[in-house]
């Protein structure tokens, strides 16, 4: 009787959770937008002191192609050169992590060589009672071989989009994200103006 009562309880608990979870969130999405904006003026003019001109500097967005090549010099010197600092040590962990794999399966590859041309001359090797097939020798120096080989595209690959990040990265610093969504295209004698 009692766990009856309790799994009647737990149900209508589901319930509420269930009910809170999917449906509560709902309700958030009938508010009014209640964000008040002030036009500017158009007709005042825009009065700027000609000495103070000097001090004034305007920073560029970067140069993609400059950023790219920064990076491959370097890694990470282009997401430096982009501004956005913060994502060196993810390339650096994303380059060592690489070199580790690939340190990782030589070193393998390197003892089981040993190892297989040991067995092969009859003397004893560091896989000695462990391994003593020379079959399963050479099927783990051929798996960490393949593994090594694999290993340096995979540090290729990673150098290769660590520079095409920053490269796309400097691209979209330059990107328009207004909410004017309109084309406009002038044609001597023609002009088309679409507003979404």
């Amino acid at each position: 009787m009692i766990s009856i009562i309790y799994w009647k309880k737990l149900k209508i608990n589901w319930f509420f959770i269930l009910f809170f979870i999917f449906f509560a969130p709902f309700g958030f999405l009938h508010a009014q937008d209640t964000l008040l904006v002030t036009p500017l003026s158009v007709n005042k003019p825009i009065v700027i002191d000609s000495s103070s001109l000097d001090s004034i500097k305007i920073k560029l967005p970067p140069n993609p192609k400059k950023s790219a090549l920064y990076s491959l010099i370097l890694p990470g010197s282009g997401q430096i050169y982009n501004g956005n600092w913060w994502k060196t040590p993810f390339v650096y962990a994303a380059i060592g992590g690489s070199f580790a794999y690939l340190q990782f399966n030589q070193s393998r590859y390197k003892r089981f060589k040993t190892a297989l041309e040991l067995e092969l001359a009859k003397k004893p090797h560091e896989f000695t009672g462990k391994i003593n097939s020379a079959e399963a020798l050479r099927n783990l120096r051929n798996k960490y071989d393949k593994n090594t080989q694999t290993s340096y595209i995979g540090v290729v690959v990673v150098y290769g989009i660590v520079a095409i990040e920053a490269f796309v990265d400097a691209h979209l610093q330059n990107f328009d994200i207004s909410d004017d969504l309109s084309i406009k295209v002038k044609i001597p004698g023609l002009q088309f103006v679409y507003t979404f």
